[in-house]
C-alpha cells in the first residue's frame, strides 16, 4: 500500500508506517521482513568546515563505493527516503554494522521516540508530525537516526518534511554546523522536528478560534466532528511531544563515545522547547474540551428555545382544541321518538352559535398570550 493510499483512509490521524513491513508474531528479536518494490532515494551531504557536496544515488552499491573513496576529513549525512526491502536493510546493516533490533525498529514505522546505545552506534527514533497543506490532515511519520563515527544515517518514508531548513544550512554553511561534530547535526535535525510542533499548535489555535466564533454566531454551522478531530490532533501531538521530551532527557543522560558533550547545552534548549509546546497543547486541550461543552450547551439551549415556543403554541391551542372537540360531537336535537332534547348542545342550533364560539376561542387565545407575556415566558 502506497503512502498516498494510506492518506486516503478514513482516519484523519494515523501513524505513517513503512509500506511493506510485516510484523510476525513469535519471531526472534531483531527479525524484520520488508517486502516493497519502492526503490529508496538516497541523498548524501558530505561536508566539513570549508565545503559541502550533495549527491544522489540510485542504489546502495553506488553509495558504498562513494563512501569508500572519501577521505576521513569529511562527515556524511545519508538521508534515505522510501522503504526498500529486506535485502536493502540487510546491506545497510552489514556495511555499517547496525544492530538487528535497531533495524527492526527503524522499519516498523510505529515506534515511540527513544534512544538506544550500541557499541557501534547510537540509535534514535523521532516522530515527525506535519499538516498536509491541501486538506489540513495530520501526518505522523517516523524518522530513524543511526549516529556513527562521522556518519549520520536517517531513514524516513516520505520527503515532505520539516528538515529542509537544516539541509539549507548545510548547503550555505550557515552557523557552525559544518565545523561541528556529526552529533551536532543529529541535534539540529531533532530540534527542527520539535520546533515544527509550534506552527502546528498555531494552526490548531487558529482553527479553535474559528470554531469558537461559529459557535457564538450560529451553532448550526459547526459540526461536532470538527471539534473531536481537533481534540484528537492535540492528543496526538501532545503524545509525540511528551515522548520527545523523555527521549531528549534520556539523550542528555546517556554516555557514549559518539556523543559530543558540547551539544548538551543545545539539547537542553530543545528540551525547553518540548516543555513550552506541552504547555501550549495543554491550554489548547482545555479550550477544545470547553468548546465541546459550549457546543453541547448552545445546541441544548437552542433546542430548549424551540421546545419552549412549541409548548406555548400547544398551550394556547389545547383549550381551543377542547372547544372544537366538544362542539364537534353533533348530538341530535331530537330523540328516537321525535321528542325534544334541549340539553343536547343547544348552541349548535343557535343562529349566532358559530360566531359565539369563534369569539370565545379568540378571547381564550389572546388571554393565554397576555398571561404568558406577563409571566415573561415569551
Amino acid at each position: 500500500m502506497s503512502s498516498s493510499d494510506r492518506r486516503s483512509q478514513e482516519l484523519d490521524i494515523i501513524p505513517e508506517t513503512f509500506s511493506g513491513y510485516k510484523r510476525v508474531q513469535g519471531a526472534y528479536p531483531g527479525y524484520y521482513d520488508v517486502q516493497s518494490d519502492v526503490i529508496p532515494e538516497i541523498r548524501v551531504f558530505s561536508y566539513n568546515a570549508e565545503v559541502c557536496f550533495e549527491h544522489k544515488f540510485n542504489g546502495l552499491s553506488e553509495l558504498f563505493a562513494y563512501l569508500d573513496k572519501q577521505p576521513d576529513t569529511l562527515k556524511h549525512w545519508i538521508d534515505t527516503e522510501g522503504i526498500g526491502n529486506t535485502a536493502f536493510f540487510d546491506s545497510l546493516k552489514n556495511y555499517f554494522k547496525l544492530h538487528n533490533l535497531a533495524i527492526e525498529d527503524a522499519v516498523s514505522g510505529d515506534q515511540r521516540p527513544k534512544v538506544e546505545t550500541y557499541d557501534e552506534h547510537i540509535f534514535i527514533i523521532s516522530r515527525m508530525l506535519y499538516h498536509l497543506p491541501e486538506n489540513n490532515k495530520l501526518i505522523n511519520e517516523q524518522v530513524a537516526f543511526f549516529v556513527l563515527p562521522n556518519i549520520l544515517l536517517t531513514i524516513q518514508d516520505e520527503y515532505e518534511d520539516c528538515l529542509e531548513p537544516v539541509r539549507e544550512r548545510l548547503r550555505k554553511g550557515k552557523g557552525t554546523m559544518r565545523a561541528s561534530s556529526i552529533f551536532y547535526l543529529t541535534y539540529a535535525l531533532i530540534d527542527a522536528i520539535v520546533d515544527n510542533y509550534f506552527p502546528m499548535a498555531e494552526n490548531i489555535a487558529q482553527r479553535l478560534n474559528e470554531l469558537e466564533d461559529k459557535i457564538i454566531t450560529n451553532v448550526n454551522n459547526v459540526s461536532i466532528h470538527d471539534i473531536l478531530q481537533i481534540k484528537r490532533e492535540i492528543l496526538q501531538i501532545r503524545k509525540a511531544a511528551l515522548a520527545e521530551r523523555d527521549k531528549i532527557s534520556e539523550l542528555l543522560r546517556c554516555e557514549h563515545p559518539l556523543k559530543d558533550p558540547k551539544v548538551e547545552v543545545y539539547l537542553r534548549d530543545t528540551y525547553d522547547h518540548c516543555l513550552q509546546i506541552l504547555e501550549v497543547l495543554d491550554d489548547e486541550k482545555e479550550i477544545a474540551y470547553s468548546l465541546a461543552e459550549a457546543y453541547n450547551s448552545t445546541l441544548t439551549h437552542k433546542t430548549n428555545e424551540v421546545m419552549k415556543v412549541l409548548t406555548i403554541i400547544s398551550a394556547i391551542f389545547i383549550p381551543l382544541t377542547f372547544i372544537v372537540g366538544v362542539y364537534g360531537m353533533n348530538f341530535a336535537p331530537e330523540g328516537l321518538e321525535k321528542e325534544a332534547l334541549p340539553l343536547n348542545m343547544p348552541e349548535l342550533y343557535h343562529p349566532y352559535g358559530y360566531i359565539g364560539v369563534w369569539i370565545v376561542m379568540i378571547a381564550i387565545a389572546i388571554g393565554a398570550f397576555i398571561f404568558f407575556k406577563r409571566k415573561r415566558w415569551i
